[in-house]
């Protein structure tokens, strides 16, 4: 049994270990291999950067943790970036450790941080595992891509929109 809750301040080393292996399992063969084993070089500058990011009005992530106790999920959604985002709400964050694909964690993660609402992601290009998942959660691409840095090697990420389901926005 998997329980989604609030992320708390004192597990913030061990979520960025566990967002960091869910990196390494989603992006295997898609982002240097070098990048992903260094992943958890900096994850005391990671760690305090989200300490504060939560003093500062932003929710917690929430994450999804097994009977032993171990973090095996993790999803954050709020306010959209941008200028005139699609949305009023940006899904930032969703991973779920391979062992939980297929398992249903996903949804729930998506659903317990964005609801029904319209929301807006991104999603890296050639992800057709996460953009197969995101279409099932209703959302759509909508044409718009951007480059990422050079630490991601000029790879791509897409938009995906989904309208609400229950406040009628289109």
């Amino acid at each position: 049994m998997v329980t989604i809750r609030p992320l708390r301040i004192d597990e913030i080393e061990a979520a960025l270990r566990m967002k960091n292996q869910g990196w390494r399992q989603a992006y295997r063969g898609r982002i240097s291999q070098e990048v992903l084993d260094g992943l958890d070089d900096d994850l005391e500058a990671q760690a305090e950067a989200w300490r504060c990011g939560f003093g500062d009005g932003r929710d917690a992530p929430l994450v999804a943790i097994d009977d032993d106790g171990g973090i095996v999920g993790i999803a954050a959604a709020g306010e959209p970036r941008g200028d005139s985002p699609p949305a009023d709400i940006e899904l930032f964050l969703l991973y779920v450790l391979e062992e939980y694909y297929g398992t249903g964690l996903g949804r729930e993660l998506a659903e317990a941080v964005i609801g029904q609402a319209g929301a807006l992601l991104w999603v890296l290009e050639g992800n057709d595992r996460a953009i197969a998942f995101y279409r099932k959660l209703g959302f759509t691409e909508d044409g718009v891509r951007e480059t990422l840095s050079e630490r991601w090697y000029g790879l791509k990420v897409m938009r995906m929109v989904r309208p609400g389901v229950s406040n009628g926005k289109a």
